[in-house]
């Protein structure tokens, strides 16, 4: 038995006879498990990632930004400057926060987030525009926010049902050195409706310019204002952080990071892929099983073929892997399939509902009809009226693609490998003695 080329030879000669006795069902339905396991990991984990990198790159747009550093009551003008020439810097754009209360003319209200921004914070940060995504209908639309009005959350406006160029009254509680605890309501026009597609951006915040902001608080109890800082490469948060620490002497409770900023959240977000890859993924266990029993019942059937090789001079170990032939051959043939379809579903998950809808709103009319019911099909998947989004967000990340296939097609080959050392214990002798 000299060279390596038998062992596909054989192994595919096997596989042949198999299928002619119709033994290889139990082959095709291992490959079968794969393909669905490897689909449905690509499709839930692509619509996952769609809603997961949705949130955090409005998170990190509108509200953490990348870096945070903490200033004080007054801009800070160099600072910013020494901020922005740091390399890796994108961005640098002043703000404030503060909570209030505003109310239409019709009596209703709601609390809110209020954050106060230079007149040219669309030229200071570009990526924050986009992400608010004003309405085009917006008076300060093509110069946000320097109108000298309020932009309001899309969510919030509806609620309040108010539109652009209402009016609106703030109402702000502060503390002065002097004054003590003051309440304030100013009064101010909605210059502009944005909608982030996140919703407690959408439903609970508002930003203001700060020359209107000034008129809502005293001289002497005015918000402090922080820096927020885009870089070129969000995951460089940490490197850059300890750059403004070392390089402008900030102390570390004046500089954040976004992932430390928003570590609750994050976490929360990342257990959840992993127990939902963990719960899909016992799929591959039980292919693997029964891949595992299949080849066992192969080495069985094929004792005395076997007994044969290892008289003409075979080894356990090269017999072992004309079995592990076969393993890799139905894990590498399933994942293939079932990436091709999880890729196909994953990229038009949204037509895929839509189709759905309109199956099931057919035979909901039908069904309508024939009883008598006067309620029709209405069915959708994800319905406005409880899911806040207009389409299914899908991104399908590479690594994560070759890590569910390289698992798919490493169970099976595990499962055929161990299968296969019952080779080891097969004497020629004892097997071809009555032969």
């Amino acid at each position: 038995m000299r060279g390596r080329r038998w062992i596909a030879f054989v192994s595919a000669r096997w596989f042949s006879e198999r299928r002619e006795s119709g033994g290889a069902a139990s082959s095709l339905l291992a490959a079968a498990g794969i393909a669905i396991g490897v689909a449905a990991l690509v499709i839930v984990l692509g619509v996952m990632n769609g809603f997961q990198m949705g949130f955090i790159d409005s998170v990190l747009e509108v509200s953490s930004f990348h870096v945070r550093v903490e200033g004080g009551p007054e801009l800070d003008a160099g600072l910013m400057e020494r901020i922005a020439a740091l390399p890796g810097a994108s961005s640098v754009l002043p703000f404030s926060e503060s909570r209030c209360i505003i109310t239409s003319r019709d009596g209703r209200s709601f609390p809110l987030s209020l954050r106060s921004m230079p007149e040219d914070a669309q030229s200071r940060d570009p990526g924050l525009m986009k992400a608010l995504n004003v309405a085009s209908g917006s008076t300060g639309a093509g110069a946000w926010p320097g109108t000298g009005g309020l932009f309001l959350g899309a969510e919030l406006a509806r609620y309040l049902a108010i539109s652009t160029g209402s009016q609106v009254d703030l109402l702000v509680v502060s503390a002065g050195g002097e004054e003590g605890v003051e309440a304030r309501t100013v009064g101010v026009r909605v210059d502009g409706i944005f909608r982030s597609g996140y919703y407690d951006f959408d439903f609970g915040m508002a930003v203001l310019p700060f020359s209107a902001a000034a008129r809502l608080f005293p001289a002497d109890a005015c918000p402090v204002y922080s820096y927020g800082v885009k870089l070129k490469n969000r995951y460089a948060d940490g490197d850059f952080c300890r750059r403004l620490e070392a390089g402008l002497g900030l102390g570390p409770d004046r500089v954040e990071g976004w992932r430390d900023y928003n570590r609750a959240f994050f976490g929360a977000l990342r257990t959840e892929k992993t127990v939902m890859m963990l719960l899909i993924g016992l799929i591959f266990l039980v292919v693997g099983v029964n891949i595992f029993h299949s080849m066992r019942r192969a080495v069985a059937e094929k004792t005395e073929d076997i007994a044969v090789l290892k008289a003409m001079g075979a080894s356990s170990e090269e017999i072992g892997r004309v079995f592990a032939v076969d393993g890799i051959a139905i894990g590498a043939g399933g994942a293939f399939i079932g990436l091709l379809v999880g890729l196909l579903v994953a990229v038009n998950v949204n037509e895929v509902f839509s189709l759905v809808e309109v199956v099931v709103n057919f035979f909901g009319a039908l069904w309508a009809r024939i009883a008598g019911s006067l309620v029709g099909g209405d069915f959708r998947v994800f319905s406005p009226q409880y899911f806040y989004l207009m389409e299914v967000p899908v991104r399908v990340l590479f690594p994560e693609t070759f890590f569910i296939t390289a698992a798919a097609v490493g169970s099976a080959m595990a499962a055929a490998q161990a299968a296969a050392r019952r080779v080891s214990r097969l004497a020629p002798a004892e097997v071809l003695r009555y032969e």
